[in-house]
């Protein structure tokens, strides 16, 4: 039994949205398409984040952006997206939100806040003793 032409343009125009809406989908939201000539320089970057009290630990390029990793004047660990042209804020990831998603509301504990634990190798600051049978 051969397939009737209307089959055969209905199924081709069903795979043809269908590829195409998968395409949109995958495409990125915060994708910069910006020629490099128009890119602010490296150094603009860092001036930025010392503007914003952002202590800078790495400075990359992902998806056509510029894309930061820095702590922000709070101690929390962020991850910036910028526009290379502009410069403007495209996204601000917190990274600790995923230990909060996790159950770990608190966060990290601050070094020196919680006493060492009672079992007779943190006593009077001296080094732990090792005993073996």
């Amino acid at each position: 039994m051969k397939p009737k032409l209307t089959h055969v343009v209905a199924f081709t125009a069903f795979a043809g949205l269908a590829a195409l809406s998968a395409g949109v989908a995958l495409a990125d939201d915060d994708d910069c398409r910006v020629p490099m000539a128009d890119w602010q320089p490296r150094e603009a970057v860092i001036a930025l984040a010392d503007e914003n009290g952002w202590m800078l630990h790495e400075i990359e390029i992902d998806d056509g952006c510029y894309e930061i990793e820095a702590r922000n004047r709070e101690g929390r660990d962020i991850e910036v997206t910028l526009d290379p042209r502009t410069l403007a804020v495209i996204e601000i990831e917190y990274d600790d939100d995923d230990d909060k998603a996790r159950g770990n509301r608190r966060g990290p504990t601050p070094a020196g806040t919680i006493a060492p634990p009672a079992n007779g190798l943190f006593e009077n600051a001296t080094p732990p003793q090792v005993k073996s049978n």
